[in-house]
């Protein structure tokens, strides 16, 4: 399995390693997917004395969860006004809470562990260029309503491009995650924890989960952290929500002032400072769009690069894209996944912000476990998206998809894959039969199915990554076309 861009996190730090499952087990707590949300989760779980084992497809921490920008913040982008038109006062109020507690959480197990991960306080700023003053003004009014703490600053920030207004919220955090998680999983195996790698699960049953090895692992409770639900069959999660990607591009040699920024107007940029050996360094996230809606992702690389050239002289030294899930109304889906099987819980749709709500995540499913009582269960249960309304979309929108596949296997594909570059990819019509093909460096063709093992899209070739995205439900796979992001969980053919 090939990955082209690895992230800085990835890079600049290790997590221990453990085995693959080789036979059948048995656990009281079964938790699926090793990042952020799941090792957190593990962790409160097996510190309140529960029997708890985590799998994850591939390695620990190197898919969702590495390739963030890292912020744990409550500020996300314009959110709070939104939040408060549509679900109130109240819930507005509560969602904030549910970020500090999620900040503060990692904050005390920084201090608990004393895990050297980069973490620092510092304040999170919304910026505009005088564009869109009146989005900020309407957000830090919003603030005031809900009793947020908050700063508007007018005039220049000390950023090296104009600023008219910025809205502060102070008291957030960044941090190394990879670092970080490092030092969690040692503090889960302190606990108990049993962890297995490149252990997949395919398919959940009540009380039973089974590998694509065929090994199965009996569980009382099992917590689906995996992005995607793989528990997906009744409520449509994944015709209910969308599948973002964004890119990040890393420069060292910078200076940026102290603080993490976000900028509103267009084109909206993600901006941050990290640590290198050589100092100081500026992350600079943006150009979202949904996964496999586009073919030239290169070119999101290119833009990015540009903006750190020219704004911070910096110079870059990596790119990596993260893939987020977008849900209809802004918040995570956290909890029992449907009343008809109690024993299963998801927790997924961070809207591009997971690193604090995972901590928040991690506790909320916890008492949920041991029946306690939790002020964030009924705003993140996983249910509330299941209304008349959303499943008519639903349905409409499943229908759609399962005969894109077909439709888009009717177009009129070339058929001269010599036409192809050196790192290039495209769908061909080879011998009356679709193929995606790739030519690698050496001019070899690899040829495998463009029809997605999900629903049967055909998928794109991301110049970029150098993958095969879905357009339909956001699977990636690897140029010989292993699967690197679900929904799909079996390779292309």
């Amino acid at each position: 399995m090939k990955k082209e861009n690895i992230s800085y996190w990835t890079k600049s730090a290790a997590i221990n390693e453990f085995p693959a499952m080789e036979q059948n087990i048995r656990t009281e707590i079964l938790i699926v997917g090793g990042g952020i949300a799941g090792i957190m989760t593990a962790y409160r779980l097996a510190e309140a004395g529960r029997d708890v084992t985590l799998v994850e497809g591939r390695k620990l921490v190197q898919e969702t969860t590495a390739n963030t920008t890292a912020k744990i913040t409550a500020q996300h982008h314009l959110l709070y006004q939104e939040l408060y038109k549509k679900q109130g006062q109240e819930k507005a109020r509560l969602f904030y809470d549910s970020q500090i507690d999620g900040i503060d959480a990692i904050d005390e197990l920084v201090t608990k562990y004393q895990i050297d991960c980069d973490f620092e306080r510092l304040s999170s700023t919304q910026l505009t260029d005088g564009r869109s003053e009146k989005a900020i003004r309407k957000e830090y009014d919003t603030y005031e309503k809900l009793g947020i703490r908050s700063e508007l600053h007018e005039g220049d920030m000390g950023l090296p491009f104009k600023t008219t207004l910025g809205l502060e919220m102070p008291d957030q955090a960044q941090f190394h995650p990879v670092k970080f998680l490092a030092g969690m999983v040692e503090a889960c195996k302190e606990v108990g924890v049993k962890f297995y790698e490149e252990t997949l699960v395919e398919e959940i049953g009540k009380v039973q989960a089974t590998t694509d090895k065929g090994h199965t692992i009996d569980f009382q409770k099992i917590i689906v952290a995996t992005h995607f639900p793989i528990a997906n069959a009744r409520n449509n999660i994944i015709s209910q929500v969308e599948i973002e990607r964004s890119y990040i591009v890393a420069a060292d040699g910078v200076n940026i002032p102290h603080g993490m920024f976000q900028t509103v107007d267009a084109p909206k940029r993600s901006l941050r400072h990290y640590h290198t050996e050589n100092g100081v360094g500026v992350l600079v996230g943006g150009e979202n769009h949904i996964t496999g809606a586009t073919c030239n992702m290169e070119s999101a690389y290119e833009k990015l690069s540009a903006s750190a050239s020219e704004f911070f002289k910096g110079n870059v030294t990596d790119r990596w894209s993260a893939q987020d899930m977008m849900t209809v109304d802004r918040m995570p889906l956290i909890g029992q996944y449907d009343k008809k099987d109690p024993n299963v819980y998801i927790v997924t749709g961070f809207n591009k912000f997971g690193m604090a709500t995972s901590a928040t995540a991690a506790q909320l499913l916890t008492d949920l476990i041991l029946r306690k009582e939790n002020r964030y269960e009924e705003l993140f249960r996983p249910e509330r998206i299941n209304t008349v309304g959303n499943q008519v979309k639903a349905v409409g929108k499943q229908i759609k998809d399962a005969v894109k596949g077909e439709a888009l296997a009717m177009t009129d594909y070339g058929t001269d894959t010599s036409k192809l570059k050196a790192e290039e990819g495209g769908i061909f019509n080879v011998d009356g039969k679709l193929q995606a093909v790739y030519k690698d460096t050496d001019g070899q063709e690899h040829h495998v199915s463009p029809f997605c093992t999900h629903m049967g899209c055909v998928v794109k070739f991301n110049d970029a990554e150098k993958t095969w995205d879905c357009p339909c439900h956001g699977s990636r796979f690897d140029r010989e076309g292993c699967v690197l992001e679900g929904p799909a969980t079996q390779n292309l053919k």
